[in-house]
């Protein structure tokens, strides 16, 4: 043993020691081969057995990795039916299985897989829809005035029952040819009927392809929203598919069914739940279930029962409220339409007979197309009162009247009269009337205007005889001032009568045309007398009837003569439109026009 040097841990570890000093006294070790036939001795069955587990292994691993490539080839040795028929028969439940599986966990990749085929087939099923339904309709109208048709109305009668219902009953058959009742978690096949002699379907496809189908029309309108599948047309058969908890019925009808089919499923569907859930654990495919299924399910027992369901309802008679609201609603169009007519045809004759009484205008015809146009034709004075008053208060609402008039010479009081002022422009201190056909002047005026009307009056057309009263002027500005002090007094008499509202009375023009050429005088003698003229229509009424009609129409009656006197070239102050207003003092139906003198 040595010693340890300055600083260092003088002590050895107790096994050190104890090798330190046994080594000298121990034995060589055994050799290798020794310990070989020791291990061959003790360990040599389960070495052997070890290895043939690992050589079977590996054979095991080569032989499934190689499998992808043998499996086509194994399928393809099957040459004999029966072989064929027994992988089928092994693969057909974990298929079904696996199937069912992805639909619950792949449903949208399935939707989007399918989606291409399911647009074209939806198509196809609303196209097929509408072509037995228009010719549905076309065999209804071709046999709607035959014998047979004759025949089925009087059916339809005698039952109380809507005409289709009798042809749909007499022109369509339906069958049932395959039932199917399919689990609704999974979409497998719990039972399928079919009708006799109709080949043998792929039933597990067929159930597949309507559960995600149904699955498609859910997610894509939403479940929330009630989209479920109801029906579905395929090639010539119509599919129902009524859901319930725990199973769905799916049933394929060739031709048109009777409502009472449908009731009928759905009574079956109820007692096949109210059979799963007295036994909630049972297995649905039990053969106690499958005869129970059988037998609800059968389609020439489905077919008998619908047909008794259907013969078995009580005919009522159809109710005969909606032709009455009809015949109605008819009715009240006829008189609404006939009222209209009328009042459409009372303002052509209240129109007729104010352009009849209108001086200047002789009326040939008034062509009236109610709501359309209306077309005056006659013969019409150029000194005449425009026609554009009578035409606007005829009222006929959006249909503006057209005047196609051709020109005449008129020898009426009032048309010879603005032909007279026209023709001789006399001053405002002269004024003309004319009375059958004798043309009066009176007033003062320049002597040289009374020497050249002296001249021409004779002249003027349809003027018999002229009448001159005329002086020459001698103080004109006190000669019109004392004419508008007569004018002030004289105008508030000459009033324009209303039978109706803001109607005038017949006639009305001659009194128009008399107002407006005092007005005018009144305007040309207030420049004269150099003062200002003021003109107001005002408007009065009957003390019948409230305070808040009679100001309306006082508004009103003014109004009128304010747009009667403006289309006969009246205007108001500063050349703009009169200015109106109402007098409730009078107990008159009357407008007149009151004239103010200012400084």
């Amino acid at each position: 043993m040595t010693s340890s040097g300055p600083g260092q841990d003088s002590r050895e570890p107790p096994a050190q020691a104890a090798a330190s000093v046994a080594l000298p006294q121990a034995e060589a070790s055994p050799s290798a081969g020794d310990f070989e036939r020791l291990r061959e001795l003790l360990l040599g069955d389960e070495r052997r057995e070890l290895l043939a587990a690992r050589a079977r292994i590996a054979e095991l691993e080569r032989a499934q990795q190689a499998l992808p490539q043998r499996l086509p080839g194994a399928l393809e040795s099957l040459a004999d039916e029966a072989s064929t028929a027994r992988v089928a028969n092994a693969l057909a439940e974990p298929v079904s299985q696996a199937l069912g599986a992805a639909v619950q966990r792949n449903r949208q990749s399935l939707i989007d897989v399918l989606f291409p085929i399911i647009g074209p087939l939806i198509r196809k099923s609303i196209a097929e829809a509408l072509r037995n339904l228009v010719a549905d309709l076309n065999g209804a109208i071709e046999s709607s005035f035959t014998p047979r048709g004759i025949k089925w109305r009087i059916e339809a009668w005698r039952a109380g029952v809507p005409y289709a219902q009798v042809v749909l009953k007499h022109r369509l058959a339906y069958a049932i040819d395959h039932v199917f009742l399919i689990e609704r978690e999974s979409g497998l096949v719990l039972h399928h009927e079919a009708a006799p002699g109709l080949p043998e379907l792929d039933k597990d496809a067929i159930a597949g392809m309507l559960t995600a189908l149904g699955d498609f029309v859910g997610d894509s309108v939403g479940r929330d929203a009630g989209g479920t599948l109801e029906s579905v047309r395929v090639g010539e058969h119509l599919v129902w598919m009524l859901h319930g908890p725990r199973a769905n019925l799916a049933c394929f009808i060739r031709g048109v069914p009777p409502p009472a089919l449908h009731g009928l499923l759905e009574q079956r569907l109820e007692e096949i739940h109210a059979r799963l859930a007295a036994a909630p654990d049972d297995d649905p495919r039990t053969p106690e279930n499958q005869i129970a299924w059988h037998d609800a399910l059968q389609p020439p027992a489905l077919v008998q029962e619908a047909g008794n369901a259907e013969q078995a309802e009580p005919r009522t008679s159809p109710s005969r409220l909606p032709l009455f609201l009809i015949l109605l609603v008819l009715a009240a169009g006829l008189f609404a339409f006939a009222l209209s007519r009328e009042r459409w045809n009372t303002r052509v004759e209240a129109l007729r007979g104010r352009l009849q009484a209108h001086p200047g205008f002789v009326l040939g015809a008034i062509e009236a197309k109610p709501w359309r146009r209306v077309v005056v034709h006659g013969l019409l004075d150029p000194d005449a009162a425009p026609l554009a008053p009578l035409l606007d208060a005829a009222g006929f609402g959006g249909v503006e009247p057209v005047v196609d008039a051709a020109g005449y010479l008129s020898t009426e009081d009032a048309v010879i009269e603005r032909r007279a002022q026209r023709l001789l422009q006399p001053p405002a201190s002269v004024r003309v009337a004319v009375e059958k056909g004798v043309l009066s002047l009176s007033g003062s005026a320049p002597q040289a205007w009374l020497d050249t009307t002296a001249q021409r009056a004779g002249w003027i057309a349809g003027v018999a005889r002229v009448e001159s009263a005329l002086t020459p002027e001698v103080d004109a500005v006190a000669a019109a001032r004392a004419e508008l002090e007569r004018l002030t007094k004289a105008l508030p008499a000459m009033r324009i009568e209303f039978v109706d509202d803001a109607a005038p009375a017949d006639g009305t023009a001659n009194a128009v045309d008399a107002i407006a050429r005092e007005v005018r005088r009144a305007v040309e003698l207030g420049k004269v007398a150099g003062v200002r003229v003021g003109l107001t229509c005002v408007g009065t009424n009957t003390h019948v009837g409230s305070e808040q009609t009679n100001q309306r129409l006082r508004a009103e009656r003014a109004q009128w003569l304010a747009l009667a006197l403006a289309a006969r070239g009246v205007a108001g102050a500063d050349g703009g439109a009169l200015a109106v207003e109402g007098d409730g003092g009078l107990d008159l139906r009357a407008a007149f026009v009151r004239l103010s003198v200012g400084d």
